[in-house]
């Protein structure tokens, strides 16, 4: 995204935690090293902007509320959130009741926000990597479908969204052009890197992980999150990319 932005010739800054890797960005990219529990670093970074793309990785809602304090009260923010903010209940969805508070404590502050909810991300079946390697992969979400969205559309809708007006007040569903289940993106994988794969599927319970996730699964395995959105090509007049795409363009990334 601040590739994009810098491509397109606005003026970035970027509130990075690990300078190594952000020595990737393009030159002419403002660095400020820090992260959105230090408000000195969130308050130099956010001086004197137009607007700010939100990103969390902490818990709770101290960081969006470091943010909310060191932004203007003109300055535009766009928050990743996601499509668990709207999972309910929220009462049984402990990831998603996170990401909804985060939301609400922007709505409140009464500036201008854009929530983004992408589906799930075509690079989280790098989670699987160690699975694909060994050719078996283990999942829990059965035969639930997910609007797989390729990171490079988010970033294109985020860019949107932070120079464009519009959209403020507005959350946006973003998915890709199609609802796959965990085994057929296993399935493409396997045809896309020429490796044998087997899927092996079991309960959320089974798999072990923490109960915060293995709710997230439970929603998953039921399809809660199995449908696809023309919100991508409406504000960027492009249609998304599907997750073969994707996975044709990170093949070396299976190993």
């Amino acid at each position: 995204m601040a590739r994009q932005l810098h491509d397109q010739g606005h003026t970035v800054r970027a509130l990075v935690r690990d300078p190594s890797r952000a020595a990737k960005l393009p030159a002419g990219i403002e660095r400020v090293v820090g992260d959105l529990d230090d408000a000195e670093a969130v308050a130099k970074a956010a001086r004197d902007v137009d607007a700010i793309f939100l990103m969390q990785v902490g818990s709770g809602t101290e960081q969006t509320k470091t943010m909310i304090g060191a932004a203007r009260p003109t300055t535009r923010i766009v928050l990743l959130s996601s499509v668990g903010a709207r999972l309910f209940p929220l009462e049984t969805n402990p990831i998603g009741a996170a990401l909804a508070a985060r939301e609400e404590v922007l709505r409140e502050s009464g500036l201008a926000v854009t929530y983004l909810r992408p589906n799930t991300f075509a690079s989280n079946s790098l989670w699987w990597l160690d699975g694909i390697r060994k050719g078996k992969v283990v999942d829990a979400t059965g035969e639930g479908r997910t609007g797989v969205i390729d990171p490079e559309d988010i970033a294109r809708v985020a860019v949107a969204t932070l120079t464009e007006d519009g959209h403020a007040g507005k959350g946006y569903f973003l998915t890709g052009p199609e609802a796959l289940t965990a085994r057929e993106q296993v399935e493409i994988i396997a045809e896309v890197t020429g490796r044998s794969i087997e899927h092996q599927d079991v309960t959320p319970r089974e798999l072990g992980t923490p109960e915060p996730i293995e709710r997230l699964n439970e929603l998953l395995r039921a399809g809660r999150a199995g449908f696809v959105t023309d919100d991508v090509e409406n504000i960027t007049g492009t249609a998304p990319g599907t997750f073969r795409a994707w996975c044709e363009r990170n093949a070396h990334a299976f190993g």
